[in-house]
């Protein structure tokens, strides 16, 4: 039997939304498990301050380090960052960034003797993306956070688990989260494998230092849980003991976050509008007890504030009703989030492509990449080989609409060239 002062959270479970209850002191237990995908969904949520983790799939991890270890920096030094790199949140939108200390490193020296002064700080911006109204619950939360944050990671680890149908994982620096992101398949393998380690080689080029000892898989007992041998290869792939453990219960995170979607921030504005107006509405008509004849008049003074407020009311339903156009700003984050088409990827696929055993027979020449387009130039040794290339370019990268024109001889050179080029599918060049 729930308490009111439980508090009620909502996690993005393995296949569906899970629902648990208590507080900070002494724990949480799951009222329910695996419910519905879709937030808008859930029914009978209990009563009581209700907190929301968004899940992963959901959020930008963007990690990065600054030059300093004053908190009262951080913000405004995550903001410059994000608009450094582009990303620039619609004004309007609610509140979709917020900044996450993740480790403070000692002074850096010039010499074993002889330190420059200098302190750095790793941190953590997220960047939400504006959910939909099928991603909110029936009843407004009065907090959020990223689900990565609701529970403890063991430390300077690689930890894997499954969110509404989706593999997820994150990785410490010691006991602090440094990154998240969503996996781009739905099972564990080569290409999660790979997903991650480009994860970690993407940080040191940021110059944030991580090194994940082990790889840790949380598992619910659903029938989907992976296999000893999917476990075992998935290890082998990271080159790190990789094990299986039960996912623990969600903590609450300390501090929440300031995450707050721009729908949700109109509820409480128009909650306390709605306060406002009660306390007016109930000044006013005990005065007018007092004065019978005075009553009409305020009564129709009364009507006309009515009107007035519902009217701008309305106009502030139209004006956050536009969060939509949020939502093509941020589909225009794709290229940072699509992670399969990334230039250096593409280069890993289409060099995959290549049977291992023609890799000194088949070579390129150029190679040209962009999200939306591929041109390889190359040659092979014989145009049996080109062509049986080509045809494997195809299948490895079915997502491209290739052009293969046969290759053509080289005299001087006795080898085939051959110039094959990609455009992605429903896009314009």
């Amino acid at each position: 039997m729930s308490k009111k002062s439980d508090i009620t959270l909502l996690i993005p479970g393995a296949q569906g939304w899970d629902v648990w209850q208590g507080n900070a002191n002494l724990g949480f237990h799951r009222e329910l498990e695996n419910g519905a995908l879709l937030a808008s969904q859930l029914e009978n949520i209990p009563s009581g301050r209700l907190i929301m983790a968004f899940p992963v799939r959901e959020a930008l991890a963007i990690p990065f380090k600054v030059p300093t270890q004053d908190e009262a920096l951080f913000e405004d030094l995550a903001t410059m960052h994000l608009e450094k790199i582009g990303i620039r949140p619609e004004l309007g939108a609610g509140r979709l960034t917020d900044v996450f200390l993740s480790g403070l490193t000692q002074k850096t020296r010039r010499t074993r003797d002889e330190d420059d002064g200098t302190e750095e700080a790793s941190l953590l911006s997220v960047v939400l993306a504006a959910p939909s109204p099928d991603a909110m619950p029936p009843r407004a939360p009065s907090g959020f956070d990223i689900s990565a944050r609701f529970f403890t990671l063991p430390e300077n680890a690689v930890t894997l688990w499954q969110e509404l149908g989706r593999w997820v994982f994150a990785i410490t620096t010691g006991k602090q989260l440094t990154y998240f992101q969503s996996l781009s398949g739905k099972t564990l393998g080569a290409d999660a494998a790979r997903d991650i380690q480009l994860a970690v080689t993407q940080l040191s080029l940021q110059g944030v230092e991580t090194q994940p000892e082990r790889a840790i898989i949380w598992t619910t007992g659903n029938d989907l849980d992976p296999r000893a041998e999917e476990i075992e290869q998935l290890g082998s792939h990271l080159g790190m003991d990789t094990s299986a453990e039960p996912k623990p219960r969600p903590t609450l995170p300390d501090p929440l976050s300031r995450l707050v979607p721009a729908d949700i921030s109109a509820q409480q504005k128009q909650k306390a509008r709605r306060k406002k107006r009660s306390l007016v509405i109930a000044s006013i008509l005990l005065l007018t007890l007092g004065a019978a004849a005075y009553f009409a008049y305020d009564y129709f003074s009364l009507t006309q504030k009515l009107k007035e407020q519902k009217i701008a009311l309305e106009q502030t339903r139209l004006k956050h009703s536009k969060i939509g156009l949020f939502n093509a700003d941020w589909e225009q984050l794709a290229p940072l989030v699509d992670s399969q088409h990334w230039p250096l990827i593409l280069l890993s696929r289409c060099d995959a492509a290549i049977p291992s055993s023609q890799k000194n027979n088949l070579r390129f020449k150029v190679f040209e990449a962009t999200r939306e387009h591929i041109t390889i130039r190359g040659e092979a040794n014989n145009i049996k080989l080109a062509s049986s290339y080509a045809a494997q370019l195809r299948r490895a990268l079915p997502d491209y609409k290739w052009t293969l024109p046969p290759a053509t001889s080289d005299t001087k050179t006795d080898r085939w060239k051959f110039t094959y080029e990609g455009n992605l599918k429903g896009e314009t060049k």
